[in-house]
């Protein structure tokens, strides 16, 4: 199988040679121009040989002119839809062009995005989250124009040679775990706009990375996607036997992330083996649960 074949075989259940694998890590900035940070991903795939190209997404959203930060409610409201020409938008375009152009249609291209709230958080400093939810009027609207701009790239994606996106969110994340939300801040700060951004992904394989520990998954399962990606090695989540059983939808996973750099090789062999055997070889995709550490040393990411 090639690269593609092995991918669609995965999201969508039909007979596979193996796993489809990635390892993705944080190796550029913001301050890089598209085509250098498509030439880094590129020589990274093709050294290990992975089976799709993730690709990151450092450029971060803009906030409005003359904001570093977000200070009052008033803040929230000089947020407006923005053009798909805004230049970190513009930058992720040109990387995700200059990949499909350097690869060709035989490798699976896989985006990263971040929910509208985590696109301001991002931006904005996670320490605006309280100020955010405690201004609900105000923050509706701001995220409402966020999620307008976010579906416009998601439209610009998909016309870019872009085959799947890796939409991570952290509204799973309970009250027990960090950064962690009830129920109802879930329903109306992130559910609903998260709904908007799947359904302008249509079209594209739709990976909802559902981050952080302490997750409850029952609140989106529901979500319109094709695979689930989870730290399913990390305390508080569930295991990729206990997701197979939630779901029937292709999974992403089963490798820890935090302890990649520091195990034997025997080790990581036998947590790959144990993730295919707990989740079996069809719908799998072996991943750590999330960014794999920059110093990981070639030997572990050869394995």
């Amino acid at each position: 199988m090639n690269k593609r074949q092995r991918f669609e075989a995965a999201v969508n259940g039909g007979d596979i040679d193996y796993p489809p694998c990635t390892v993705w890590v944080h190796f550029v900035t913001d301050a890089l121009p598209g085509e250098e940070a498509a030439r880094r991903h590129a020589t990274y795939v093709r050294t290990y040989d992975w089976d799709m190209c993730k690709v990151m997404h450092d450029y971060r959203y803009p906030l409005p002119a003359g904001l570093e930060t977000l200070t009052s409610a008033q803040d929230m409201l000089k947020f407006e839809k923005l053009p798909v020409t805004i230049p970190n938008y513009v930058e992720q375009l040109k990387l995700i062009r200059a990949l499909r152009k350097d690869f060709g249609p035989d490798m699976p291209i896989v985006d990263t995005f971040f929910d509208p709230f985590q696109q301001v958080l991002r931006k904005a400093g996670f320490s605006t989250a309280k100020l955010i939810y405690s201004n609900k009027k105000e923050a509706l609207h701001m995220l409402d124009a966020v999620t307008e701009t976010v579906c416009g790239f998601m439209q610009e994606l998909k016309k870019a040679g872009c085959d799947a996106v890796l939409y991570s969110i952290n509204g799973a994340i309970t009250p027990a775990g960090d950064r962690g939300i009830d129920d109802e801040t879930f329903k109306t700060f992130l559910r609903p706009f998260d709904l908007r951004v799947c359904e302008a992904m249509q079209g594209m394989t739709r990976i909802l990375h559902v981050h952080g520990t302490h997750i409850d998954m029952r609140r989106v399962l529901d979500y319109p996607v094709e695979v689930f990606s989870v730290s399913d090695r990390l305390a508080g989540n569930p295991s990729l036997a206990e997701l197979r059983k939630m779901t029937d939808k292709c999974l992403m996973g089963g490798i820890n992330e935090q302890k990649i750099p520091e195990r034997s090789l025997p080790e990581i062999r036998a947590e790959m083996q144990d993730a295919v055997k707990q989740a079996g070889k069809r719908k799998l995709m072996l991943t750590p649960g999330c960014t794999s550490a920059p110093q990981t040393p070639e030997h572990i990411l050869r394995c």
